[in-house]
């Protein structure tokens, strides 16, 4: 019944974890694997979609004969050009197979499913379901919540102390980041414990913080609320000021059609605004849905390269560039990479990150110095980088890939995730996988 949506899903697959080696570790058989996933699904697709107009079918047929026909073309891991590949065979077949698809299937699919079945492309800006990820529910939510939600992260009210708010640590302009290595705490001259990560598509995770210890991004706010050194306060507070002020009764009642501020109202105008903050208009994601007609040599070959060669997409999957797990995007990823306290510095960062996030069952030795996989998206405006954010420069972060993070440098990383391996990206490579980096920037969201 949901063969034409699985056969889709399977193209997202191909494209970001198959193409990729993630699929393929060691083995080198991916373009192989590929070949062999596409024409499967072209003998399957030929044999049970026949009553299909036949127009469709010979076009989408062509395009599985090409894509097959192309990686048979002296085509190896190493020389794909892999954004060739998404344009002209995998984002049209996602298309094509689309239009195909069961009306009823795509409403079912897009209520009960993280992946939007009516997306056009793999990196169209609905490509996911935002809403799949937060208690918040599409029906609940409008402009009018959105708004309500915007001006309580902006309210310094819902501190203790009346002089932090959300947009202290997450600044519009800096994509919802503080440029800080670590952010400012409500007591003077302490910091937090961690950098401030950017909010722009950070409602697609299944868990929040570095260490992952939210469940929601509801809970993820909750953090910040109790948290001694931010918000240090409760709801119980935070409700009582909000139904104090005349002004947030009338905003509440706008919305939910009563004056009484509850928590669970707070936390959905919050949610809305949160989730608002999406960034899939970048000039890399508009080249690929074909808005704009042309990208440069550096960008392509830097795409190509973290797709490929510089192993950057076998932990930040496409398109969200995240550890947000592919083809069903429901689980995210951490990783333990070695960061140092300092990049110049060959000491390990003392941080314990995921086992110590008071989860009892990760309490484990697998998740010690594991940290989550956040997204490379508008990393152009979100320095200084990782965790700690000792590394001021993206040169920095890739020289630190390049080497083989901590134990490629020499340091001993109890259970290492990152290959050890060194990349031998040359400088040239270099520039342009930073060159690519910065062409998914996209800050629209900070400026409305």
């Amino acid at each position: 019944e949901y063969s034409i949506a699985a056969m889709r899903l399977q193209l997202v697959r191909i494209f970001s974890m198959g193409v990729t080696g993630f699929d393929t570790p060691g083995s080198g058989n991916a373009i192989q694997d590929t070949k062999s996933s596409l024409l499967g699904m072209q003998t399957f697709f030929n044999a049970n979609f026949k009553k299909y107009p036949g127009k469709n079918r010979i076009e989408i047929n062509a395009l599985f004969e090409d894509a097959i026909a192309y990686l048979n073309n002296d085509v190896i891991f190493e020389n794909l050009d892999r954004l060739h590949f998404l344009t002209k065979y995998i984002d049209p077949l996602y298309k094509m197979l689309g239009r195909l698809q069961n009306y009823s299937d795509s409403e079912f699919l897009e209520k009960t499913t993280e992946w939007n079945p009516n997306s056009s492309s793999i990196f169209a800006a609905d490509f996911l379901n935002p809403y799949y990820f937060t208690l918040l529910k599409k029906g609940e939510d409008n402009a009018d919540l959105k708004e309500l939600g915007k001006t309580l992260f902006n309210d310094a009210i819902i501190s203790s102390d009346g002089k932090m708010s959300c947009v202290s640590c997450h600044k519009p302009n800096m994509a919802f980041t503080d440029g800080q290595p670590k952010s400012l705490s409500n007591v003077q001259s302490k910091t937090v414990l961690r950098n401030s990560p950017t909010l722009l598509n950070a409602v697609y995770a299944d868990r929040y913080f570095y260490d992952l210890r939210a469940f929601t991004l509801e809970q993820q706010a909750e953090h910040v609320v109790f948290n001694p050194d931010e918000f240090n306060t409760a709801y119980t507070i935070i409700l009582d000021k909000l139904n104090k002020y005349k002004q947030y009764k009338l905003k509440f009642k706008k919305v939910f059609g009563q004056e009484i501020i509850t928590r669970d109202k707070f936390s959905k105008a919050l949610a809305s605004y949160v989730l608002s903050l999406q960034s899939f208009n970048s000039p890399f994601d508009k080249y690929v849905r074909g808005e704009n007609k042309t990208i440069s040599a550096e960008v392509k070959n830097g795409f190509n390269l973290f797709m490929g060669k510089a192993n950057c997409a076998t932990c930040h999957f496409a398109p969200i560039f995240s550890g947000l797990v592919p083809p069903f995007y429901t689980e995210n990823e951490t990783e333990i990479l070695g960061v140092f306290q300092d990049p110049n510095l060959n000491a390990l960062d003392e941080d314990e990150g995921r086992i110590k996030n008071k989860i009892k069952s990760e309490k484990a030795w697998i998740y010690e110095k594991s940290f989550k996989t956040t997204t490379v998206r508008n990393v152009e405006l979100t320095a200084p980088y990782f965790h700690n954010g000792t590394y001021t420069t993206l040169e920095q972060v890739l020289e630190f890939y390049n080497q083989g993070g901590g134990r490629g440098k020499g340091v001993e990383v109890q259970n290492q995730t990152l290959p050890e391996d060194k990349l031998n990206l040359t400088e040239k490579e270099i520039k342009d996988l930073i060159a690519f980096m910065k062409s998914l920037t996209d800050n629209s969201a900070g400026s409305n």
